[in-house]
């Protein structure tokens, strides 16, 4: 589980990005009980970050405190991830359509953050579908080299950047916490072909939606959210 996060980020938040990566990835099972301690280890981090992001994780659900012992992972069926995905859908399908139906020079996101200075700082389309091609560029990269950790982490990325763009950062904020509560429900080996899949469709996202094709963005945002449920192409029929 330990790999570098980006030096701007606080050692909590490192911890928190390694360890959503490692549950969505299956690294973590649901019928075990982990220490902050142990995990720490693993991590090749201090303990008090490590049990901050735990924390964290319990706040929005993800994980629950078993008393005297550590956590655990909530558990989530199969009806629970269709039920996350289909709310998520709903959050990005909106999200994808405004930003398509946006010009290049217009202001995007209701809600973006302030800058070192205190101002509010203004997105454009065009800086938006910059930022998302970088993300779905990483994305593909690491899904092609076999770094699947480092797939779902960027994928998370693209997936924020396009909710922040297109709805705003709460819309983006409901949609992540959702994101971090699914499973694969797959074997690690049956998993590189549909990460392939799934990373390649993200630049043909930001090429609809910088061509203003928001009917097909919004369709290949909904198919690539369902990344979750896929199956390898050997077992589909």
């Amino acid at each position: 589980m330990e790999r570098v996060r980006p030096q701007a980020e606080s050692l909590r938040e490192q911890a928190l990005g390694i360890i959503r990566d490692a549950i969505t990835a299956g690294e973590l099972a649901e019928d075990r009980i982990y220490s902050a301690a142990g995990l720490a280890k693993q991590l090749g981090m201090s303990l008090s970050p490590v049990r901050e992001a735990m924390m964290a994780l319990v706040t929005e659900g993800t994980v629950e405190a078993v008393p005297n012992r550590g956590f655990r992972l909530v558990t989530i069926t199969e009806a629970d991830l269709e039920e996350i995905i289909a709310i998520r859908v709903l959050l990005a399908v909106p999200a994808a359509r405004s930003l398509a139906e946006a010009d290049s020079a217009d202001i995007v996101g209701r809600d973006q953050p302030a800058g070192a200075d205190g101002a509010s700082e203004s997105t454009t389309k065009a800086d938006a579908v910059a930022r998302l091609r970088g993300l779905a560029e990483a994305t593909v990269a690491a899904a092609e080299a076999g770094e699947f950790v480092e797939f779902y982490t960027q994928d998370r990325r693209f997936h924020e950047a396009l909710l922040e763009h297109g709805l705003g950062r709460r819309a983006a904020a409901i949609s992540l916490r959702l994101r971090d509560q699914s499973r694969l429900y797959r074997h690690q080996d049956e998993i590189g072909a549909i990460a392939n899949d799934s990373a390649r469709e993200l630049p043909v996202i930001v090429d609809l939606i910088e061509d203003g094709r928001a009917a097909e963005a919004a369709d290949l945002v909904t198919s690539n959210l369902y990344f979750f449920k896929r199956v390898p192409a050997e077992a589909d029929g």
